[in-house]
């Protein structure tokens, strides 16, 4: 492997992933491990079930990358071709592992399913590869080493290549580049920023991302529904001035930014809430029950989060949250007092701190001259008061629902931090992060 810092290329293989059927989301989960390892992603391709597409593409990477990352077609079925492409390009032939076809056979067992020789036949590996353990299943990782670099395959069953590249492939190179004294110096710090685009961001940093560029630090901003992740970036020398430079950018977008650490909304709301020995519940309507899903998806959850209620129907509002149905005809179910009222339903209902509640009109139907596709009312019932917003939208429901989601969740952040110093919690869950 060459000085300086490892270029990586990624193959994906699939005809799955090129008709739309299977997102590529280890190629995702890859490049945020490999870039948190100092390591570029040069390129990324998806390549069908066909010997010569991988083949040429794999000379392609190869050409340019030190390591090359393989996922895909490496299964018991007649498609999953993979190892007998890399021994024809690597000039070797299959062989058994003996060790490799017992863990198989001992895998069935713990199970009780049947095997058959296809699945035996998993332990044909490539004679001039090093194996790699997978523990998860049947398909073994792969690793050549070859002039100027490695090449790594591995199964594209998710949660097998991660172990893999946890436990094998990381610990390699770590171990190939220390052998050649190769420290690579890069470092990222990231902030969160919700209530204003990309453009405007840009606009009031202004001066500073051309002074950050001479320095060595490079911004990046990652725009998604509702929100605006900003990424600052250093390498070798520059590591030394990241934070400094992050604060700075920090002081500059202050009324925007709602995680100085770069955190996904949600996932600071529930931080907050832990640190200040609070809880939340959650009443959803239009979103039906995503908000809850949103605070749920990361462990530890149930330090902060009671409950939620999916009050789709006017029947739901009422008997499920209380809310009054007098209240429903008079203003509507998309309405302010209907918000608040849903807000405070849920606070009772589970005895938490903070009731949070969402109701609109998400589209792409159902509209009206006073309340278009795309409205949405949040409320947020808390110990000092109640917050009520109401939001336009678009007419897209996917992002009409994902905006929601998000804005609430700030919503509840914005009111934790105000009022969570100032108040003592009504209830305090005894688990912990």
């Amino acid at each position: 492997m060459a000085s300086g810092r490892l270029l990586v290329e990624i193959l994906s293989i699939g005809d799955e992933l090129l008709i739309g059927q299977t997102v590529n989301t280890n190629a995702a989960w890859m490049g945020h491990l490999l870039e948190n390892e100092g390591w570029r992603v040069n390129r990324c391709v998806v390549v069908s079930d066909e010997e010569e597409a991988i083949l040429d593409a794999l000379k392609d990477a190869e050409s340019r990358a030190e390591l090359v990352l393989i996922t895909g077609g490496l299964g018991p079925t007649r498609d999953d071709i993979t190892k007998h492409v890399l021994c024809r390009h690597f000039g070797t032939r299959l062989v058994r592992y003996s060790e490799i076809e017992a863990r198989i056979v001992s895998w069935f067992e713990r199970r009780g399913r049947p095997i058959l020789q296809v699945n035996r036949d998993q332990a044909l590996l490539p004679e001039s590869c090093t194996p790699l353990e997978n523990p998860l299943g049947t398909a073994s990782g792969m690793l050549f080493e070859r002039p100027g670099g490695m090449t790594v395959s591995m199964p594209g069953v998710p949660y097998e290549m991660e172990y893999i590249m946890e436990h094998g492939v990381v610990p390699a190179v770590h171990a190939r580049m220390q052998q050649q004294g190769r420290q690579p110096k890069r470092a990222h710090l990231s902030l969160l920023t919700m209530g204003t685009g990309e453009s405007q961001l840009a606009k009031t940093l202004g001066d500073m991302e051309g002074a950050l560029e001479n320095q060595g630090i490079k911004l990046a901003y990652l725009p998604s529904p509702g929100s605006v992740r900003i990424r600052l970036t250093a390498e070798g020398d520059a590591v030394h001035d990241l934070e400094k430079a992050h604060g700075e950018v920090l002081e500059r977008l202050s009324e925007w930014v709602v995680s100085e650490v770069g955190l996904p909304v949600e996932e600071a709301l529930g931080h907050c809430l832990v640190n200040q020995g609070q809880t939340l519940a959650v009443a959803e309507s239009c979103t039906g029950g995503a908000l809850g899903a949103a605070l749920v998806a990361r462990p530890g959850a149930s330090a902060f989060f009671m409950g939620g209620v999916q009050a789709y129907s006017n029947a739901a509002k009422e008997n499920l949250l209380g809310v009054p149905i007098a209240l429903i005809a008079q203003f509507g179910a998309v309405s302010e007092p209907v918000a608040v009222a849903m807000a405070q339903g849920a606070r009772e209902k589970f005895g938490s701190d903070y009731g949070v509640s969402i109701t609109g009109i998400a589209g792409p139907d159902g509209g009206s001259e006073d309340k278009p596709v795309g409205t949405v009312y949040m409320a947020c019932d808390g110990p000092l008061g109640v917050l009520c917003v109401r939001h336009q939208f678009g007419r897209d429901r996917t992002r009409n629902l994902a905006m929601a989601v998000r804005s609430a969740a700030q919503m509840a952040l914005q009111a934790a931090l105000k009022w969570g110093v100032e108040s003592k919690p009504a209830s305090r869950v005894a688990d912990s992060l």
